[in-house]
């Protein structure tokens, strides 16, 4: 839950690194949250809206480690727009962010 937190606590930090558990804790937990909204969503009768509003509010967090991921792996940011590309690119990304860290840990910067 620490990771989760940091990486909110981070919001707009799109410099420095975070490190692969990191990045796939806040991933993890985030994938958790919007997952048990989705079975609220449809349980629960007009309640579609929060899963919508999460995402909104957690995509620029959801962003800002994806960068701090990449420059972990030796990736300037802009890597991060590999996304759009078509079929391959989330494959591509999710590639990159599992990547081991190029950086060592005593250079890291944490805010």
């Amino acid at each position: 839950m620490n990771f989760y937190i940091s990486a909110w606590q981070r919001y707009f930090d799109f410099s420095g690194y975070s490190t692969k558990q990191e990045f796939w804790m806040f991933m993890l937990i985030h994938c958790l949250i919007c997952l048990a909204l989705i079975v609220l969503a449809i349980t629960v009768p007009n309640a579609e809206w929060l899963d919508t509003a999460y995402n909104l509010v957690s995509f620029i967090p959801m962003l800002a480690a994806i960068v701090r991921r990449l420059h972990d792996a030796g990736k300037p940011g802009w890597w991060s727009w590999i996304f759009v590309l078509p079929v391959a690119g989330p494959f591509l990304l999710v590639y990159l962010l599992c990547l081991s860290s190029v950086i060592p840990p005593q250079t890291m910067r944490y805010v």
